[in-house]
């Protein structure tokens, strides 16, 4: 528990608030990101178990009449439960992403590893190849 310690306390503070921007939600989630216990459940749970998921979801995507080819970035908050909540991106006129966000939050991912913190962040930056 003692390692979780560093990770429990970002996340204290991780609960989407009106005045947090989409930068600072991004911030954050990299924050957490670069630590160990954030890049093991990022890269060891979630990528894994949501990346064939996201993979079908952008190829239905590009697949849309003015599908758009630009790179977004979302970010999201993991409930202690699994699902993707809070869910945004930027910018708001890629229709691509839009189309990406619509079904990527209804996505279940692994609960994340951690207790008593509400939810938490995650970022994906998404380079758009047909």
């Amino acid at each position: 528990m003692r390692r979780l310690l560093p990770l429990v306390l970002l996340c204290g503070f991780s609960s989407v608030d009106a005045t947090e921007t989409f930068a600072e939600r991004v911030a954050l989630a990299k924050k957490i990101e670069s630590q160990k216990e954030g890049a093991a459940y990022l890269f060891g749970s979630f990528f894994p178990a949501l990346g064939p998921a996201m993979g079908g979801i952008m190829k239905k995507c590009l697949v849309t009449d003015g599908a758009s080819q630009e790179k977004f970035a979302l970010v999201a908050n993991v409930s202690l439960n699994g699902d993707l909540i809070d869910v945004d991106f930027e910018p708001k006129a890629n229709s691509t992403a839009t189309c990406f966000v619509k079904d990527f939050g209804t996505l279940k991912a692994p609960p994340p590893p951690i207790c008593e913190c509400g939810a938490l962040p995650v970022t994906i930056d998404i380079k758009v190849k047909p």
